[in-house]
């Protein structure tokens, strides 16, 4: 073999490497992003599930106008690896999602959990933090 086609092999084989470990950083990238947003959207559903159970009649099992006695409801606690908290009285209703165990999504940092803070306060905007 030519020095040339040596050569050609080897910058060939750079050229791949290169495209892999981009592709590598762009999947890593896109996951962090996903695990977020998952957890966000957990969050922001068990919210519509407390509104849900704030708009219907006391008489069928709501709360009559308010989040008071709104529980976490059964299907949450099988998620394996997000933890949910709620506190509702009167107008006021916050929730907290947290990712927790060993497949917890993480966040930017790679080590700590994700964790999404939303609060509504009557008919105040939504106020929804996302930590990590």
């Amino acid at each position: 073999m030519g020095q040339q086609q040596l050569l050609l092999i080897v910058l060939g084989v750079l050229i791949a490497g290169m495209a892999v470990y981009g592709v590598n950083r762009l999947y890593d990238a896109q996951s962090v992003e996903h695990s977020r947003d998952r957890v966000r959207q957990e969050g922001l559903l068990l919210l519509q599930y407390a509104d849900e159970y704030k708009s219907r009649l006391k008489q069928l099992g709501g709360g009559g106008g308010t989040y008071d006695g709104f529980q976490l409801p059964k299907f949450f606690l099988d998620e394996p690896d997000i933890g949910y908290w709620v506190n509702g009285s009167g107008e006021f209703v916050q929730v907290y999602a947290c990712g927790w165990g060993t497949d917890a999504p993480r966040g930017r940092d790679g080590v700590n959990p994700v964790s999404v803070l939303i609060t509504r306060n009557g008919t105040s905007p939504l106020d929804v933090a996302t930590l990590n």
